[in-house]
């Protein structure tokens, strides 16, 4: 790949995310080459059928944003498209890219002086792009990064270390002392502890050695033929990896069933992997439970919401298949140590108001590229207070901030939860002279039940500004808000009620277990006596899979984490995200209720 080169500009705004540049529904098509021709079909539905080889896309800030479906990334080098020039990228897309093969520079400033049309020139020497007689700054692009992008991708990077003889890191690790050293934001201390540094700081580069890697179905047939397309007969550590299949569990993609079903129970063969989950619910859920992403430890996984073990103090992020597929077989991973935000939660939350209004309101305040490869690191008492469903709801949705994790400190609760003892994991806590790129506070006790709102995470209002608000469905599940806790909020509001005439209410437990202890518990009895429906734990509604897709103009409030547009149905849904308790009022009521006003 040639250094300087010039391309025709397809322009973009900001906050492109991941599900504009290829739909969901269109994730599981079974080849990239069919795929290609549905990318930005909801936004330039010429875009597949005019794009050319060497195109260029300027865009705003926080390009790539959303889900980490590497397909976002490899439609578009399928496309032809060499470069992306934005003011931000998402972090996972960052990555995804740069391993498909297209090259990422962040620039501000070009987006006011060019058109779609444009030709951009691009100078990676001299670092600027130019257009219209106008010359901007960008960025330095690595070396071992523009090689990988010189290279065709990871895959064929992969393929050179094969053939070299794939040679282990050796990692010595740290003593407790130094694992206990002060002076380090949480990120800072899990990161070094598991690369085995005596010292990081915002922006070092580290190889790390993942403690768990998760794959879902959705990626089970890309990952499985790109481990083809390397060559790689073993993996570094089967036990280290577990497959869940929670997606396309039940179809609702023509082929799901084979495609993602086989290739999984395929790559479980091929690389001696035991750890298998087959309809057994959500993944993230599935990996909190069963206990694979422990506290102060590494995961990672093919899914955006990997975030969510940073609840219990688990730096936990997610990446793409190609890169998932070099991770496996040489068992190290890099990570840019991100600078970190403290988010400080003083008071005591009110009955009706949950962790989720607290992440909902912080992601109003700072917006969906506000946490942009930041650690989103929470303490104060209420944080304290939280039980760990609560704090794995927030970590989960940190990722809807652009972070990079969101961790809570290891205590008795996190302790109790895994089986631990504290004094395992007690360094896993803020230091006070940790440095912190800004402190946020928050007083609970003032919060009101926050809504997020079409068509965006961080369009948040309080309740009372949307109070009245019909609604014509609502979904109780997810990894988000699918816990026993979340259903148990929901069922004591809902006992001895019935669901709003004309409203559909749609409950999907996490996991089976999960389903087993509600039932147990009676909340499932409840739900139904409501006249609502019960599905099988899985990823459901929640990624645009089966259960209770809607319509044009339809009105559909959930307990999931995103309300992108065309994720829940068609580009003219109407989609609002909520916690437990602002969901069982509202299905009982028909509109957007205020759940305080009807607790027992």
């Amino acid at each position: 790949m040639d250094k300087k080169f010039s391309g025709k500009i397809w322009k973009f705004g900001n906050d492109i995310d991941t599900d504009t540049i290829i739909p969901g529904r269109r994730g599981t098509i079974p080849t990239i080459e069919e795929m290609k021709q549905y990318a930005f079909e909801l936004l330039k539905p010429e875009f597949g059928s005019t794009v050319q080889a060497g195109d260029i896309l300027v865009a705003g800030t926080n390009f790539g944003c959303g889900s980490s479906r590497e397909q976002a990334a490899t439609v578009l080098s399928a496309n032809g498209v060499r470069c992306i020039i934005a003011k931000s990228f998402a972090r996972i897309f960052f990555r995804n890219a740069f391993n498909s093969g297209i090259l990422l520079l962040q620039c501000d400033g070009i987006q006011d002086v060019c058109d779609g049309g444009d030709i951009v020139t691009v100078d990676i020497d001299a670092k600027t792009v130019s257009v219209n007689g106008k010359t901007f700054p960008v960025g330095e692009v690595p070396e071992n990064l523009f090689n990988i992008v010189a290279n065709g991708g990871l895959i064929e990077d992969t393929k050179k270390r094969i053939a070299e003889g794939i040679k282990k890191l050796e990692i010595t690790p740290l003593t407790d002392k130094e694992r206990r050293k002060s002076g380090y934001t949480l990120v800072e201390k899990i990161l070094k502890n598991n690369a085995g540094k005596h010292h990081v700081e915002p922006g070092d580069i580290v190889i790390t050695k993942p403690d768990m890697f998760m794959v879902h179905d959705i990626y089970t047939t890309y990952l499985l033929d790109t481990m083809k397309k390397i060559g790689a007969d073993k993996i570094d550590d089967p036990d280290k990896v577990t497959i869940v299949w929670d997606h396309c569990m039940p179809t609702a993609v023509a082929k799901n069933d084979y495609d993602h079903y086989h290739a999984g129970l395929e790559l479980a063969k091929l690389y001696g992997i035991k750890k298998l989950h087959i309809g057994e619910g959500i993944c993230h859920s599935i990996m909190h439970e069963k206990k694979y992403a422990r506290p102060g430890e590494v995961a990672t996984a093919t899914d955006s919401h990997t975030t969510t073990y940073g609840g219990a103090g688990n730096f936990c992020s997610g990446i793409g298949t190609a890169e998932m597929a070099a991770a496996l077989i040489t068992g190290e991973l890099w990570f840019k140590v991100p600078s970190a935000i403290k988010i400080v939660l003083n008071g005591h939350l009110k009955e009706g108001v949950l962790s989720k209004d607290i992440i909902l309101k912080i992601l109003g305040d700072i917006k969906a590229d506000g946490g942009q490869y930041k650690s989103l690191e929470f303490t104060g008492t209420a944080a304290h207070e939280m039980s760990m469903m609560a704090r794995f709801t927030m970590a989960n949705m940190a990722l809807e901030a652009g972070a990079k994790c969101g961790l809570f400190e290891a205590d008795e609760k996190t302790a109790e939860y895994y089986g631990m003892s504290l004094s395992e994991i007690d360094w896993v806590r803020m230091d006070d002279d940790a440095k912190y790129e800004k402190v946020l506070t928050y007083n609970v006790d003032e919060l009101e039940p926050q809504l997020s709102c079409p068509q965006g995470v961080d369009n948040v209002h309080p309740i009372h500004e949307i109070l009245g608000t019909k609604i014509d469905e609502v979904y109780l599940g997810s990894c988000t808000n699918g816990s026993l806790e979340d259903l148990a909020i929901a069922a004591k509001m809902m006992e001895g009620k019935k669901v709003a005439y004309g409203l559909r209410f749609i409950v999907c437990p996490a996991t089976n277990k999960v389903f087993k202890d509600a039932i147990e518990a009676g909340y499932i009895r409840t739900f139904i006596e409501a006249g609502g429906v019960v599905v099988h734990p899985c990823c459901g509604l929640c990624c645009g899979m089966p259960y209770g897709l809607m319509t044009d103009d339809e009105r559909i409030l959930s307990t999931a984490n995103r309300n992108f547009i065309g994720r829940q149905g068609t580009k003219k849904t109407l989609s609002y995200l909520s916690s437990p308790a602002v969901a069982a009022a509202t299905a009982i009521a028909g509109v957007v209720t205020d759940p305080r006003t009807m607790i027992n």
